[in-house]
């Protein structure tokens, strides 16, 4: 539902209301610039430490 808001059209009547608006989007623009993203190494696993990770074992 919350994604349906960004789809409406908004109607700004006087210029206060639309000073308003701009520097929403501007401290929105700055606020989203400060963000990092997270680093986060990886490998990949073999055959064999993907099933030990999981718990499988041979059936004998």
């Amino acid at each position: 539902m919350a994604t349906q808001s960004i789809f409406h059209n908004i109607v700004i009547q006087d210029s206060q209301a639309a000073e308003s608006f701009v520097n929403a989007l501007e401290k929105a623009a700055a606020a989203a610039e400060k963000i990092t993203p997270h680093k986060i190494s990886s490998r990949d696993l073999s055959k064999d430490e993907i099933k030990r990770f999981f718990g499988a074992h041979k059936n004998d």
